[in-house]
């Protein structure tokens, strides 16, 4: 998370008595993998009300939904004062993250395969081979966590080999790597 820290002062003549307001603001944005970035303002001190407008059209101190690319917002208080903040979104990659063990010895811990960040890939195809290069278990589409099992028997403790392809209709995108089942 990124924070800014802004301080602005204005000069206001009233009855002859200088005053000053300041306008004090902090600024975060989140940049997450696999999700829509968020930016907000949080004022500190400043003349009351305080508008806000952001490039995507938000008036609000917070904004959500930002894809990577250039933003900014403008500041502005009831006395006139305004500032611009300028930021970016980064693209941060998003990649499926497989384990590397799993133990599917029934205790309920651990006992299967998962693939975290799969369900941002809906059109994935996965193979897994045993190290004699036979297809033990596949699956596409809709991830569904593996048992340790091909043709419902149970595998020996080993070491098996995956390609994970990320979009099966444009196979460029791959992961391969290796799982071992340890009972």
């Amino acid at each position: 998370m990124i924070k800014l820290v802004g301080i602005f002062m204005l000069l206001v003549m009233d009855f002859n008595v200088l005053k000053s307001q300041e306008l004090t603001f902090n600024f975060s944005k989140k940049e997450t993998p696999c999700e829509l970035g968020e930016a907000s303002v949080s004022i500190i001190t400043g003349a009351q009300p305080i508008t806000f407008l952001w490039s995507n059209g938000a008036i609000s101190n917070t904004t959500s939904d930002l894809v990577a690319g250039d933003y900014n917002v403008k500041i502005t208080d009831n006395l006139g004062k305004d500032t611009t903040i300028y930021f970016t979104i980064e693209d941060i990659t998003c990649e499926p993250i497989p384990e590397n063990h799993f133990t599917p010895n029934g205790d309920e811990f651990n006992d299967t395969w998962n693939i975290s960040r799969i369900q941002y890939f809906p059109n994935f195809e996965l193979f897994v081979y045993n190290r004699w290069g036979q297809l033990i278990h596949s699956q596409s589409n809709i991830f569904v966590p593996w048992d340790g099992r091909s043709l419902t028997l149970p595998l020996p403790d080993a070491t098996y080999y995956y390609i994970l392809y990320l979009d099966k209709s444009n196979k460029t995108n791959v992961i391969k790597g290796d799982v071992s089942i340890v009972r």
